[in-house]
């Protein structure tokens, strides 16, 4: 059986899980508009990088944003005073998977948070570039914030929204609170990921060792190659703006020109580890296995958050902390859950029901549901029992 296209895998993936007992789903689409009104914010704090970008992302057809609610039956969200809700944003290499391929994940959320969640259906690389899917979890941001009349709910204040994903959802989540940030716009509650993909360059240990397990392999189609391929000798050709890339990034796997150009991958919004600054964002809870080559991604990107003067960016980004305006640091909790894998959450195991108490806890706090304040910023390793304790020596080597 010979290699299968995009397309073939990424129907293979679509295919829904089951929505956990006592939940109930409510599918409907968010107007276009919302899309419009994050395309006038994003055009802004892209500008610096949009002579590395395809302009196609600005073509905006008339097809609408596939969401869905996810929720306990008869909740009276409504009529609480704190309307908790997560804004949901699904894994897969930004190119696989589906809300529907993530219902038992989000109904488990659903029903152990005692919130709403919103997910929605991003639009997929390769056939859509870096920024659409940003944009498209921007617009829904938005639409939670001023929804139409006929929404069912009044906007709802941000600080009762906790941002969450995992994997290429877990990065693409920072990568919103980065942008809610840089675009000036009301800042959610916080943000929780699991298994964070923050780092498109691969710069990390983890990333290629041996001993860690590997989260997806794939391969591109020569469609999509010749594109990539196209679209940086135009870039290098029309020099029309600084080089934001480093050369090392030529030898990358081209996986990662699905999403986004290797010439694009250090953009802050692609790879958010590498932003000039990750300070003065919500309070932020990063999760990852021991055991997966994303781990070092997730700690160096804590360190850097958590004590900016101490752990400062790439040697290209060199000097530019000290310029950023935003200085304050994150409040930032690490846990990393010894010999568990990429995404553990959807497997059964102990470490996965301590990872879901500890979510759900991290959610209520910062939504003020425990009326409890956020204990300081802290690096974690948990083992198979539950038990805290600091990471160890081979985790200190990635930060």
């Amino acid at each position: 059986m010979g290699a299968k296209t995009i397309e073939q895998m990424q129907e293979d993936t679509f295919r829904p899980t089951p929505v956990q007992a006592g939940a109930m789903l409510n599918e409907f689409k968010i107007n276009n508009k919302y899309r419009h009104e994050a395309q006038v914010h994003l055009e802004k704090i892209l500008k610096p990088y949009e002579h590395v970008l395809d302009t196609e992302w600005r073509d905006l057809n008339d097809n609408e944003i596939n969401a869905e609610w996810v929720q306990v039956p008869n909740d009276e969200w409504e009529k609480r005073e704190i309307r908790k809700t997560i804004l949901y944003l699904h894994g897969g290499g930004y190119y696989l998977c589906s809300k529907e391929s993530h219902r038992n994940i989000t109904s488990s959320i659903a029903k152990k948070a005692d919130a709403r969640i919103l997910v929605i259906n991003y639009r997929l690389a390769p056939q859509n570039q870096f920024p659409a899917a940003l944009q498209d979890a921007l617009a829904a941001y938005l639409y939670l914030l001023n929804p139409p009349k006929d929404a069912g709910f009044e906007p709802l204040n941000p600080k009762n929204i906790v941002i969450s994903g995992d994997s290429a959802g877990g990065g693409l989540s920072l990568a919103l609170g980065l942008a809610i940030r840089d675009a000036g716009l009301p800042s959610c509650a916080g943000i929780t990921c699991w298994s964070p993909l923050v780092d498109l360059t691969h710069s990390t240990p983890s990333v290629s060792d041996d001993e860690c397990i590997n989260h997806v392999e794939s391969q591109i189609s020569k469609e999509f190659k010749e594109k990539a391929a196209a679209l940086t000798a135009k870039i290098k050709k029309q020099n029309l703006g600084p080089k934001i890339w480093h050369d090392s990034f030529d030898k990358l796997d081209g996986r990662l020109e699905m999403y986004a150009p290797k010439e694009g991958l250090a953009i802050p919004y692609v790879s958010p580890m590498l932003a000039e600054s990750l300070c003065n964002l919500p309070p932020l809870l990063l999760v990852a296995g021991g055991d997966e080559r994303l781990r070092d991604e997730a700690i160096y990107f804590a360190h850097r958050s958590a004590e900016p003067t101490k752990y400062k960016g790439p040697s290209y980004n060199a000097g530019k902390f000290e310029k950023s305006p935003f200085q304050t640091p994150t409040n930032t909790t690490l846990e990393i859950y010894e010999e568990m894998l990429h995404v553990f959450q959807g497997m059964e195991h102990t470490s996965t029901t301590k990872s879901y108490e500890r979510t759900v806890e991290f959610m209520n706090r910062v939504t003020n549901v425990l009326n409890e304040p956020l204990p300081p910023s802290s690096y974690n390793c948990i083992n198979a029992k539950g038990e805290f304790g600091p990471l160890k020596e081979h985790h200190k080597k990635s930060s």
